[in-house]
This record gives C-alpha cells, structure tokens and sequence, in this order.
C-alpha cells in the first residue's frame, strides 16, 4: 500500500509526474497538457488545460472539446476557477498557466463504456478515446464491521480483499470519515486518503486515528484504467523526447491523458479506542449524514 497525495475526493500527482519540464530545446511555448478523466456515476465531465511551456503569468491555453457518450455529445466550456479541476489535476505549482474546461452531460458516466473526444488546441487538433473501467468489489470486510484502536496507537491497519478486472491499472481505497462526538453528533475530517493498493487480490490500508474518540468510516474502491496508469509510470523520467506516447489523447501539440475512473460499492467500518469512556457510555450506532 502506498499513500498518493490527492486533491479533493480524487486524485492529483505532483506537478513533476504530470507535465513535462520546459526544456531548453524544442520546448514550443504553445504545447498544451490535457488531463480528463471521467468517473462513473458522475454527470459532469471535467478537463484541465496547460501551457507547461509558458511562464505563469501567461495567458492560459484556450481550447475547444466535444465529449462523445453513447449517442450523444457534450460540449466543454471554459471555467473560471481552474480549481473546479482539482481531481484532474495538482491545484498547486502548476507549471505554466492552467485553465478548466467543465461539460455537462445528458446521462450519468457509466461504467464498462466507451466514450471519445475531440477538439482543436493552439497547435492543432486532437482526439481521444477510452472506456471506464469495470467496478472493482470489496469482498472482506463486510459491512459493519468495527475495529479496536489501542490506547496508544496512532493508526489502524484496515485489512482489505477485493477483485478487480484486468482493465483496471490503478487501485485506490478512498475513505470518507467522521468523528463520533459524545452527543452521537459527527464531524467530517480529512486524512490521507485515498491509498495506492499495490495487491493483486489483497492489500491494507492505514487509518490514522488520533484522538480518543470514535470514527465511522466509509471506504469505497476506485478503479482507473490503464491510460492514466501508463502515463503515470512513463513520466517518471524526463524529459520524454517525442512522439510522445497516445495515452487516449493524441494530436498536434498536444500530450496528456484521457482515461475513467469507477468506483466500487461502499462498506462502512467503526473504530473505537481501547479505554474510552465514550464508547463505555454510547454503545447505539450514531445517525448517518
């Protein structure tokens, strides 16, 4: 398991995994990172544009996109606050001005569907394709099931067995958590999530768990398919010298990846600390919000 620094609900990679550095040799300044993934479940489909060539203070890249779905379109609009990308991308130290792009879509993203795209950058045009992946299934622990933090531990390792198919190539546990407040009211908190799990069939998250009182925990799986993966893996090393690699986009100028994200049903987990009093006095289950 490995701990993967994320923007909001999603994910993000630092800046240096995701875009190419402005080398000193054929960096033209009008190269555009495009970065989409779409999740399952979602009405709303978001992209995010950089000029990673460009100083910061640079006029952002301005693009057209089309989103094809099964028989239908949607068309990209730009955003004002490049933030509304977070889960596509870092929202800090980006390299080079960066704009959002946000399309709203007729149905819901599915899963184990194709979908394409298309569109004009400074340089050129561009297409992409991908389908999201199949959902990945959490088959231990079960629902309900509650944990025991020692009095002096400082995280909880929340063992985890799961299946996934083979057009998953990236596997995460997200968690949304709460503390279980003496009244039986919650307060939502933030931790490291979501976690890398580097398993095949099996793997184990850590929750950290800090404090004296309880938390209620919902753990979900999410799925990402292989373009995100493999450009993930390849921008490891720099620079990457062209052609550049199709990682579901392609085009003139244009480098990224276009790829989906499903996520699994959700489990509900407890865990409780050895010792507190508060679990000696409350032993009903608190509302869920």
């Amino acid at each position: 398991m490995r701990v993967l620094a994320l923007g909001p609900v999603l994910l993000a990679l630092s800046a240096c995994q995701l875009f190419r550095p402005a080398d000193s040799i054929e960096a033209h300044p009008d190269v555009t990172t495009i970065t989409i993934i779409l999740e399952a479940g979602e009405s709303e489909a978001r992209l995010l544009a950089v000029h990673p060539h460009r100083p910061q203070n640079a006029e952002a890249p301005r693009i057209t996109a089309v989103l094809k779905g099964p028989g239908w379109t949607a068309t990209f609009s730009a955003q004002p606050d490049p933030e509304r990308c977070a889960y596509t991308s870092p929202v800090q130290n980006w390299p080079g001005p960066a704009r959002c792009y946000a399309a709203s879509l007729p149905e819901a993203v599915r899963a184990s569907q194709s979908y394409g795209i298309r569109g004009t950058a400074p340089l050129g045009s561009f297409t992409g394709s991908m389908a999201t992946p199949a959902p990945p299934m959490i088959e231990d622990p079960a629902d309900g099931l509650q944990l025991t933090a020692g009095e002096n531990e400082f995280s909880v390792a929340i063992p985890l067995e799961y299946r996934k198919n083979p057009d998953i190539g990236t596997l995460m546990a997200h968690a949304d958590y709460w503390e279980i407040q003496g009244d039986g009211s919650e307060v939502g908190l933030f931790g490291l999530y979501p976690q890398v799990l580097d398993g095949v069939v099996a793997d184990t998250v850590h929750h950290i768990h800090g404090g004296p009182l309880a938390h209620r925990l919902e753990l979900r799986l999410l799925g990402i398919g292989w373009h995100y993966t493999n450009f993930v893996a390849e921008f490891s090393e720099f620079p990457l010298p062209q052609p550049w690699p199709d990682f579901g986009i392609e085009g003139e100028g244009v480098y990224g990846y276009f790829d989906g994200l499903t996520p699994s049903s959700t489990v509900e987990i407890r865990v409780v600390r050895t010792g507190s009093r508060w679990i000696l006095r409350n032993t009903l289950p608190a509302d869920r919000h």
